[in-house]
């Protein structure tokens, strides 16, 4: 399904990458720690103005805004290391995670189901989850896997070699946070997917190295019982 799969946790988050151990356990997959590109790595790496202004745009001037604007950056600076890395490797794929990241009880189930339907699918990119946005296409590419064409976040997916090149040079120049470039101007152009069920969440009550603030629990009747059915149906 992905040649390698790598974990990007910053040096001073120990307690993620031990709680990833877990997470990597359930799911059946094994990854390596990525040290990830801190903002003090950035001093000669200054983010673009047009990054600047996007987030001026989407969120305000606020007191948190220079430490959200290089965080952003690194973040971005993360994957595409991570990218460079198996370009240089020679991967045909692989699998990104963020230390965040939290896998659902049946998703080595549902991996294992994955691996034989992708040599059919011929896709460049696929979210093991993420946040469907309006305006985008989903349509059944296969029992376990839709297509996308438009999709937030950016904390589990595989890459195909055949987009390395691409994202390395459109992503800094885009003037948009990683998952942005990949919804808004990747995904329309080429082939991509989402797991179904999805498989990965971002996990909640946990302070986010960008924002700098635990993000809140919403429960949402919706989404409660479509997982709680997903988990029936994959759990045996």
């Amino acid at each position: 399904m992905w040649d390698k799969a790598y974990v990007i946790n910053l040096n001073e988050r120990v307690e993620r990458w031990e709680w990833m151990q877990g997470q990597l356990a359930s799911a059946g997959v094994e990854a390596e720690r990525f040290p990830a590109i801190s903002i003090q790595d950035l001093a000669e790496l200054p983010p673009p103005p047009a990054l600047r202004q996007f987030l001026l745009e989407v969120d305000g001037d606020g007191s948190g805004f220079e430490r959200k604007l290089w965080a952003t950056w690194a973040c971005m600076q993360s994957h595409l290391a991570v990218l460079r890395l198996a370009r240089e490797q020679g991967l045909a794929s692989v699998l990104i995670l963020e230390d965040d990241c939290e896998f659902e009880p049946f998703s080595r189930a549902v991996l294992c189901r994955i691996k034989r339907q992708l040599p059919y699918l011929g896709l460049d990119l696929l979210y093991l989850g993420g946040t469907l946005k309006k305006g985008g296409s989903c349509s059944r590419l296969s029992s376990n896997v839709h297509a996308v064409s438009r999709v937030r976040l950016a904390h589990a997916y595989v890459v195909s070699a055949s987009v390395y090149g691409r994202i390395l040079a459109e992503a800094p120049e885009s003037g948009l946070p990683i998952d942005w470039y990949y919804s808004e101007i990747l995904l329309p152009s080429i082939r991509a997917g989402i797991s179904t069920p999805q498989l990965a969440f971002q996990r909640l009550d946990d302070v986010s190295s960008i924002e700098g603030v635990a993000r809140a629990r919403k429960f949402r009747w919706r989404r409660f019982w479509s997982r709680a059915f997903w988990r029936l149906r994959y759990s045996f």
